[in-house]
């Protein structure tokens, strides 16, 4: 048997030059001509950008750069040469820091507006966010490799471009750990550490902050161009979109023309990423369409949380005065993001078989498509998002939700289609009443719930071993906890006959290790998050370090049963502080 060879690349052969993105898509005019060298002021004065998707900005010189971590998962994505960075790691911060830019590349940030809180906010953009280069693997995929934290850009209004260590802490970690989790995510290779204070509410410690993402592209980029009567543009960006950032095997396939094939695969990808969310517990807290992938990637991590206890109304982010982003409401408002990705895209859909003969109002062309017409468009085009939105964001969030959860539970879906769905409204509504009844630790519990065993010693005896000696049930008010476990046997008795209604999911020992699988042990909770921010503020560096590496470490492998490390336990083990969420701003 042959062993297969591990490819890796050096630091200075990722770039994939020319880039695709740039070479593609129309640029602002007035950076178009900068170097590394030959700079001017335009590149970071904040002001409004027409008629493009981007800038070409160079971040700026990042005093003291220091490596304090970096993710093998997503430098093996990039087959990144580690052992190379881990003898001399000079050159990783020096280009990740964004201190040295390599050959051939030009860095730039996107131009976007957005829907903030529910209201159009204009012109936003790449504020602090500045993009190195492309770079594809062996398999052929793509990936944009980007520094948060790196400096002003035309888009930064009235911040100073950079991140504080303890979001940027926050973000990194939490990207690699969603991924580990099987969320589809932005990723975090790395993050720099640096001397530079940064004044938020105090002055705190600088960081930059290494992404990845296979596109930036959001929601936002479109309503951008729409905004401005920019009509050739979200056309042009569209099909940059179509060609170069959906996978052609997902355009190529369902109903309606290329537009509308597009929409469906954004909408069908934010409903699964959606129902992730859901089935983790975990509440974005910044949902703004400027926030939406459109690959369906959790992406700009803010005031992020996984609850602690379950919660419905759960808001994270204590900036949302009237929780618009509160956990339960996360689906209605994907679906409000969508309508407004959904508008500027109208007459390319409502066209049809027609879109190609379709011409946009532009100056210098007489023969554009007349008024009438391109109302008609609108019409069926807002008729067709309709459609989508009401039947196929439904049933695509739904269905996945419902998989998500009977993996949480160690369900088989039923062999009787027609008696499928039974199970959300049967078993796992019931279970989540429960759960928000008590405020029950979520992860907790449902890692737990892997021990329940079904015995011939009868429903009332396993329900009671059950409650007794291996559920581990954990209340934020612990004073309600025996009328906690009493209302569980109900639900219990529910479960034990769903299990024995279906023979694969008898046996124990398999129903465990399969639940095990899926149930992370090691949850990253905003008290963990907050322990590690702290070892940098009242530690030493390298103390800071450690606990950030063996956070790390354990973000990546969240299903272990037991941890080498005394600290994971630790975490894993004791108690949410103060029996309280942590919850966290919009500051960063």
């Amino acid at each position: 048997m042959t062993m297969k060879k591990i490819i890796t690349r050096s630091i200075e052969s990722l770039p994939s030059t020319p880039t695709k993105f740039t070479k593609c898509l129309p640029g602002d005019i007035y950076t178009t001509n900068i170097t590394e060298n030959e700079v001017n002021n335009l590149m970071r004065t904040s002001r409004p950008v027409h008629n493009a998707v981007y800038s070409f900005v160079y971040p700026e010189k990042l005093p003291d750069p220091e490596l304090l971590a970096i993710s093998p998962a997503s430098a093996q994505e990039i087959e990144l040469d580690l052992d190379e960075v881990k003898q001399n790691d000079s050159l990783f911060v020096s280009v990740f820091s964004g201190n040295k830019i390599l050959p051939s590349t030009r860095p730039w940030s996107l131009c976007y507006a957005g829907h903030q809180f529910g209201y159009f906010a204009g012109q936003l953009g790449d504020g602090r966010a500045i993009s190195l280069f492309e770079t594809i693997n062996s398999k052929g995929k793509s990936w944009e490799l980007q520094l948060k934290g790196a400096g002003k850009t035309p888009y930064s209004r009235f911040g100073d471009g950079y991140a504080v260590l303890r979001s940027s802490i926050r973000e990194f970690l939490m990207s690699e750990h969603m991924n580990a989790l099987g969320v589809p995510t932005t990723r975090a290779l790395g993050l720099i550490g640096s001397s530079r204070e940064v004044y938020r509410e105090e002055p705190e410690q600088g960081a930059v902050v290494v992404r990845m993402a296979s596109s930036w592209l959001r929601f936002g980029n479109f309503e951008m161009f729409y905004s401005r009567d920019d009509m050739n543009n979200v056309k042009r960006l569209t099909d940059y979109a179509i060609d170069h950032v959906i996978e052609p095997e997902e355009i190529d396939v369902g109903e309606g023309n290329r537009y509308t094939r597009f929409f469906r695969n954004v909408t069908i990808k934010t409903a699964r990423m959606i129902a992730e969310w859901q089935a983790i517990g975990f509440n974005h807290g910044v949902m703004n369409t400027d926030n939406m992938s459109i690959l369906g990637l959790t992406m700009d991590y803010g005031p992020f949380q996984i609850m602690d206890y379950y919660d419905p109304h759960y808001i994270c982010n204590h900036s949302d005065d009237s929780g618009r982003y509160a956990f339960q409401r996360q689906p209605s408002v994907a679906i409000f993001n969508l309508v407004k990705l959904s508008i500027p895209l109208f007459e390319l859909l409502g066209a049809e078989d027609q879109v190609d003969s379709l011409v946009f109002p532009q100056e210098g062309v007489k023969d554009t498509t007349d008024d009438d017409t391109l109302e008609s468009y609108r019409k069926k085009g807002q008729f067709i998002v309709q459609n989508i939105l009401n039947n196929e964001f439904k049933d695509a969030f739904m269905s996945h939700l419902l998989k998500k959860m009977r993996d949480k539970i160690g369900l088989f879906p039923k062999a009787n289609s027609a008696e499928d769905k039974s199970d959300m409204d049967d078993v796992i509504i019931p279970l989540l009443d429960w759960l928000t009844e008590y405020k029950v630790d979520y992860h907790r519990f449902y890692r737990s719930l892997s021990k329940y065993e079904v015995t011939d010693q009868g429903e009332e005896a396993d329900a009671t071993k059950a409650i007794e000696s291996k559920l581990d049930i954990m209340l934020q008010d612990e004073s309600i906890i025996s009328a906690c476990k009493t209302s569980l046997k109900p639900w219990l008795s529910i479960y034990r006959h769903r299990l024995l209604s279906d023979s694969k999911t008898i046996d124990n020992d398999n129903r465990r290790k399969r639940m095990n699988a899926v149930n992370p042990r090691f949850v990253l909770r905003n008290s963990i998050a907050e322990d590690v921010i702290k070892a940098f503020n009242t530690s030493s560096r390298e103390e800071g370090k450690y606990m950030l590496n063996t956070c790390l470490d354990a973000c990546l492998h969240p299903f272990e049963d037991q941890y080498e490390n005394e600290q994971v336990e630790k975490w894993i083990n004791q108690r949410v502080p103060d029996g309280v969420d942590l919850r966290c701003s919009c500051s960063s």
